[in-house]
């Protein structure tokens, strides 16, 4: 493997291990609805301010969030926007697994059409 491509691999890496924490993911999922302030994410995530900054701030590192201030407070909003596409695929993948579990039957696979990159994990 060529350095380029491990650093490529790195990066990306780095945007899992972000999105890496059941809060990250609800801040996530909260904001593909459109920009939320921060004190609505604080009371959502159920945290003191403090942890929620460091949350917001891992997102922000890697790339995911950004904010806007508008008059006295700050929001925050997605930067990626198919991150929303990306975790109803794996939410599908997570309730496909609980299904496969509960009925025992043949793995059917993903049925969720998120479209990343051109694709379709629709049933095999």
């Amino acid at each position: 493997m060529d350095d380029a491509t491990r650093d490529e691999l790195a990066q990306r890496a780095e945007i899992f291990k972000a999105m890496g924490h059941p809060s990250r993911l609800l801040i996530i999922d909260t904001l593909a609805a459109g920009p939320r302030p921060v004190t609505d994410l604080a009371n959502l995530v159920g945290d003191n301010m403090s942890t929620v900054s460091r949350h917001l701030s891992v997102l922000r590192a890697a790339g995911l969030i950004d904010s806007r201030r508008s008059a006295n407070q700050i929001f925050y909003y997605l930067k990626v926007p198919c991150i929303p596409r990306f975790c109803a695929c794996i939410q599908a993948e997570v309730r496909n697994r609980g299904k496969r579990r509960r009925d025992a039957g043949p793995e059917t696979g993903c049925t969720q059409d998120c479209g990343l990159g051109g694709l379709s994990c629709q049933e095999r």
